[in-house]
């Protein structure tokens, strides 16, 4: 099979620590290239030089540079819905407004990470070309969207759980896509554009999600 094929997918996943390691290591050299340079610049040979390791050793788990961005944006979402894990089980909202005030933070967070991270905006900015991305970002939203539901739903009627999951669906996927435009503006635009968004999200959830609650 050709290396630079349509395959996007990492070859195999690493189970050992040594794998794991050879893995951050290209991780850490891709940022630091897309940092330097943008995605768009990114060369296998450059990968390898940076980590200092083969581009044989590159190709035991990437079959092309655009299956490393496609993993090292997974890695980046995976970091972050972890610690949203973690901020809902802390905090467990025991009411609808107070799940809000979370979810507003959450999302704050995540419009943060987004704009001050050169790479996790330039990597963002590439996905409205980039197939292997936007299937990335599709997962992230259907897993964002269930795990908020699974940690959410006490608080919802259990006669309107499955409307639920729709609308979180909805929900998540108007809130990336405005932070993915946000932050492909100039800094002051694109905050401007992202309180109109939440403004937006505000009337939705007061509307349509928390009407489902248990107690309004």
């Amino acid at each position: 099979m050709s290396k630079s094929g349509g395959r996007q997918e990492p070859i195999r996943a690493p189970q050992q620590q040594r794998s794991q390691q050879r893995v951050a290591q290209i991780f850490e050299a891709c940022k630091q290239l897309i940092a330097e340079k943008g995605c768009a610049a990114l060369k296998m040979s450059d990968i390898a030089a940076t980590a200092d390791i083969s581009i044989g050793s590159i190709y035991q788990y990437f079959p092309n540079k655009r299956a490393i961005v496609a993993a090292l944006a997974t890695h980046y979402q995976d970091a972050f819905r972890a610690d949203a894990v973690e901020v809902l089980n802390s905090e467990a909202p025991d009411n609808i407004d107070a799940l809000w005030q979370t979810t507003l933070a959450l999302h704050d967070a995540y419009y943060k990470m987004h704009r001050d991270d050169p790479v996790v905006r330039d990597i963002w900015m590439g996905s409205a070309t980039d197939k292997s991305l936007q299937d990335v970002s599709e997962q992230d939203r259907e897993r964002s969207a269930q795990l908020f539901f699974e940690l959410s739903r006490h608080l919802f009627k259990p006669s309107e759980h499955e409307r639920l999951r729709r609308m979180l669906a909805v929900f998540i996927d108007f809130g990336q896509t405005a932070i993915n435009r946000s932050v492909a503006m100039p800094e002051e635009e694109g905050a401007r554009y992202f309180e109109l968004s939440k403004e937006l999200l505000s009337s939705c959830w007061a509307g349509s999600v928390r009407p489902l609650a248990l107690a309004n």
